[in-house]
């Protein structure tokens, strides 16, 4: 609704550029309004743009907000995230508004890093999933495609890093704001026995025994096809390929994570990760 009043200022009847579905409403919502948030979704979903938009939200209504994402490779975030945000400021021109673009006021778009600062005192940049990360302190952040982010990095340095709440303008600090400690995994599906799957899991308990600060989310390709984001024959056009593989298609459209075989003495991913085909 907010992003909606940011288009027509409240009038319906105006017309508006960034027209949401109903998955993307709910989507929006619950990565906004709880802490920790798991999103298994296919490619073609626009994931890393609600992503992202939910980050530019957040920075607008929470003054002062530290945010971040991270992804395999830093310039792979950082690509993603200047794509986005310039999608989004294309088709919502008040955010652009927002953002504190002067020269020297620490807006920076370059190859492997972006910071968006914005007039309010928050910000948001792209994080490097390594070791180089430690000891930064931010608010909250997604990881995009976390599957792709090494587990031990995830665990000891990015989570760690959204250890201190957000100081509110008043100079206080609510521990319970939906903001602070907010962790929002987006991934397609990967291999079971890994963190991410683990992570999900976790995220999926918490959401039984503690509702109202944990949600999982999850969807196939059906969606996107039931809504025209892409044709149907694409996804038949996979399955009728002779390179088709059930396990890869179902990771990849389905949201299906591919098991190991039970006390097996090597997993399965390690082989396919290293296979090479000469």
């Amino acid at each position: 609704m907010f992003v909606d009043f940011l288009q027509d200022g409240g009038d319906p009847n105006k017309p508006k550029n960034l027209k949401f579905f109903f998955y993307q409403r709910v989507f929006l919502r619950v990565a906004v309004r709880y802490k920790q948030v798991y999103a298994v979704f296919p490619r073609g979903y626009s994931k890393s743009f609600l992503a992202v938009l939910s980050l530019m939200v957040r920075c607008v209504l929470y003054p002062g907000a530290k945010l971040f994402t991270a992804a395999g490779g830093k310039s792979q975030s950082a690509s993603i995230l200047k794509e986005k945000v310039d999608e989004i400021c294309r088709m919502v021109p008040a955010f652009n508004r927002e953002i504190d673009r002067r020269p020297g006021k620490g807006t920076t778009e370059t190859k492997d890093k972006c910071v968006y600062k914005f007039k309010n005192g928050s910000y948001f940049d792209n994080v490097a999933a390594n070791e180089k990360a430690r000891g930064g302190r931010r608010h909250a952040g997604v990881l995009e495609e976390c599957v792709g982010i090494d587990g031990k990095i995830l665990q000891e340095v990015l989570i760690p890093m959204m250890s201190i709440s957000r100081t509110c303008m008043d100079g206080t600090r609510q521990k319970d704001e939906a903001l602070n400690k907010g962790e929002l995994y987006i991934t397609t599906a990967g291999y079971k026995n890994t963190f991410p799957y683990d992570k999900l899991i976790q995220v999926l308990v918490k959401m039984v025994v503690e509702p109202g600060t944990a949600f999982v989310l999850g969807g196939t390709y059906k969606i996107p096809v039931l809504v025209g984001q892409y044709e149907k024959t694409f996804v038949q056009d996979q399955k009728r390929d002779e390179t088709f593989n059930e396990a890869a298609f179902g990771r990849e459209y389905e949201s299906r994570w591919s098991g190991s075989i039970e006390d097996a003495f090597f997993r399965g991913d390690v082989f396919d990760r290293n296979r090479q085909l000469l």
